[in-house]
């Protein structure tokens, strides 16, 4: 199974987290983008080639994970995913992002969006579980 991670910067460990554990289950992380940090105060062809390389990766995954709270690429990213019929898991510690008020989207509740409130030990196995190698 291959899978792409989309969250802000500042929730790089947790993005890191889950990797390694999905990467522990043989599954291929498409794009990791914790590693080259901040690329905002760069240059124009840096934010190009990072942008692409997340499009890529999001085209390239079988399951595109949103870790919240989430960035302004983070919905590019997720839109990415929704037009191309991905998995989509939306994952916060609570059901912040899951009632029916400004703090979420319509997009949230698209048919191949599903949502996972818990840490991300239980994402990981609820991944696993939901989506079996093959």
């Amino acid at each position: 199974m291959k899978f792409y991670i989309a969250s802000k910067l500042e929730n790089y460990e947790q993005v890191q987290d889950l990797a390694e554990l999905l990467k522990n289950f043989g599954w291929e992380h498409t794009y990791d983008w914790t590693v080259h940090g901040s690329i905002k105060e760069t240059n124009m062809e840096t934010l190009k080639s990072v942008g692409q390389k997340e499009i890529d990766g999001v085209k390239n995954a079988d399951i595109v994970i949103v870790l919240t709270p989430q960035g302004r690429g983070t919905h590019v990213e997720l839109g990415i995913a929704i037009a191309l019929n991905k998995i989509v898991y939306i994952y916060h510690a609570d059901d912040k992002y899951f009632k029916c008020d400004d703090n979420t989207s319509a997009f949230y509740w698209l048919q191949n969006v599903n949502h996972f409130i818990g840490n991300i030990e239980m994402l990981a196995k609820k991944l696993q579980i939901d989506n079996p190698a093959v």
